[in-house]
């Protein structure tokens, strides 16, 4: 998966969006658009990197209370008001679900800094998280009035789990340029259900394609993205948002692939045929779009022990 590395799990992450008819959204386009995965060390540099992304997921940690580089990280979210930052939270360690009461503090402390959504990375149940967990994961997400992005091996998984308008669904390496899935995560390999991808686009919510080079971000070259992209439109025509990275999403280099390659490799590569459902709208929210205010509660920032990134200076 796209999971991020902690103290407790090292690997790499993925996730969901979220749904409210209140939503304003953008204007629907049969152009997709950049997405990005950002685990990397936050820099002053950090916020002209990102530039020309919709959406932008930060890797776990940066929400914790105490975090050595939080104040960053919240500046970058509010001086990017173009962009729309997701905060990444696992639903599993790999095997069994996150405590609920875990969840809940992760969603309020990344909301407190100002992210517009959750990226919920192992979801699937081949992670141990059953369908009713994820059901709330999104609708705790939605009440925060934050969008959810859901990352499973099966799409079929997050089918009936309140995903909608402005929510996504990750499709994460069902084209490979470098890696074969059954080394890289035995029993892992995506179903590449289209149908299931066809039934959510249907309720309304997007499709992230996501893949990952076997190098580190910073030796990516243009000719990769363009044969990235290129491909993964041909097996996900539907897709609304693309993202290309590289070893780690930039937690080793602090580098993101950039916005401007993924959005030349969209504009030269047409998908391999038109979606059979009706435009389910963009990928992301505009920066200006009404958002589902959230529901009176009062919501502290508590610390948290522990889940303090792995990669920094």
């Amino acid at each position: 998966m796209l999971r991020r590395a902690r103290t407790y799990l090292a690997g790499l992450g993925t996730a969901s969006f979220m749904l409210h008819p209140a939503f304003a959204w953008a204007a629907a386009s049969a152009q997709p658009v950049p997405v990005g995965f950002y685990y990397g060390w936050v820099t002053p540099e950090t916020a002209a990197d990102v530039q020309g992304y919709q959406a932008i997921v930060l890797g776990a940690d940066s929400e914790s209370s105490g975090y050595a580089n939080q104040q960053a990280v919240e500046q970058l979210v509010s001086s990017s008001p173009n962009i729309s930052f997701y905060g990444y939270v696992n639903l599993s360690d790999g095997s069994n679900p996150i405590p609920m009461r875990e969840l809940a503090q992760e969603f309020a402390e990344w909301k407190a800094l100002g992210v517009r959504g959750i990226f919920l990375d192992l979801a699937g149940a081949n992670y141990g998280v059953p369908r009713a967990l994820r059901a709330w994961a999104v609708a705790q997400v939605h009440a925060l009035g934050m969008r959810a992005a859901v990352n499973a091996w099966d799409p079929t998984d997050v089918l009936g789990v309140g995903l909608g308008p402005g929510d996504a669904y990750v499709a994460e390496d069902w084209y490979m340029a470098s890696r074969q899935p059954a080394v890289e995560y035995p029993n892992n390999a995506p179903s590449r259900d289209l149908a299931a991808l066809n039934q959510l686009e249907a309720q309304g919510a997007g499709v992230w394609a996501v893949t990952q080079e076997n190098e580190f971000t910073p030796s990516i070259t243009g000719a990769e993205v363009m044969r990235d992209v290129q491909a993964m439109r041909q097996v996900i025509p539907m897709a609304t948002g693309f993202a290309v990275g590289g070893l780690n999403y930039g937690a080793d280099s602090n580098a993101i692939v950039p916005a401007s390659s993924i959005a030349a490799a969209l504009a030269t590569s047409p998908p391999a045929a038109p979606s059979t459902q009706s435009a389910s709208g963009n990928a992301v929210a505009s920066a200006d779009a009404t958002r589902h205010p959230a529901l009176p509660q009062a919501v502290k920032r508590a610390l948290i022990s522990g889940f303090r990134a792995l990669f920094h200076p």
